[in-house]
């Protein structure tokens, strides 16, 4: 747990650099224009069919027709599904900010961070640009997956701040670990953090989505999360060359 708080400490003190500080706020409204451009779109269209899937499900056509409730159906299947329309925009929103900070501003993050606190630290270009792409397309995939399998279970008291967290730690770690390790680490490096640190990774993933609820920090958390794993992964291999001698 020490080495979470080190680094989302080290992530804090980051933002108040001043080229930090400008990028902090750039993926989110990036993201949220490309959202909201979609929804004013094709909402309507995504509104009508996801309302009319919820009419003709079983329960709903049964009260429909025996109890002769259909506007009482439509008008609560309308209400439902903007709701769940309004939910799905927040995470593939967020998909998008990550998206945006892990292609365009990971680079120069650790650019920064280079030259603040790292450049001792030798790059072993274990990774690859191909792998990179391979593991983002991936991870994307799989957490958009799972924010369609699990989104009628956001209706439920809790879980509609639970899911998006374990999902978005899911997200975050796959995605940061990598780029941030790609040019830094070794191979065998890579693999010995994936293995000792997975724990701490997915943990830190879960503070930074709890952390995300607080009044406007979603505004930058995307760039804030880069940054606190950024320092989480190469502290960990700073840490695993003192002690291993790689």
């Amino acid at each position: 747990m020490t080495n979470i708080l080190k680094a989302l400490k080290q992530a804090l003190k980051s933002c108040l650099d001043k080229r930090i500080l400008f990028l902090l706020f750039v993926p989110f409204f990036i993201a949220m224009t490309i959202a909201t451009l979609l929804f004013f779109s094709f909402g309507t269209m995504w509104v009508l069919a996801l309302s009319n899937w919820i009419e003709q499900l079983a329960v709903f056509k049964y009260i429909s027709e025996t109890w002769q409730m259909a506007d009482a159906v439509h008008t609560f299947s309308y209400i439902v599904t903007i709701i769940l329309v309004f939910l799905i925009l927040l995470p593939i929103g967020y998909l998008g900010a990550v998206l945006l900070v892990s292609i365009f501003l990971m680079p120069v993050l650790l650019k920064i961070l280079e030259q603040k606190e790292f450049f001792l630290l030798e790059k072993k270009r274990g990774g690859s640009l191909t792998e990179n792409i391979l593991n983002t397309f991936k991870t994307s995939g799989i957490y958009f997956a799972g924010v369609l399998l699990t989104l009628p279970l956001w209706l439920l008291p809790g879980l509609a701040i639970i899911i998006p967290v374990i999902l978005g730690s899911y997200l975050n770690k796959k995605i940061f670990f990598y780029d941030v390790l790609e040019s830094y680490a070794s191979k065998e490096e890579m693999a010995i953090l994936e293995q000792t640190q997975r724990k701490s990774l997915y943990l830190l993933g879960i503070i930074l989505g709890f952390l995300n609820y607080l009044p406007m920090t979603f505004v930058v958390m995307p760039v804030f999360a880069g940054l606190a794993y950024s320092y989480f992964c190469l502290n960990a291999l700073r840490e695993l060359r003192e002690n291993k001698n790689f």
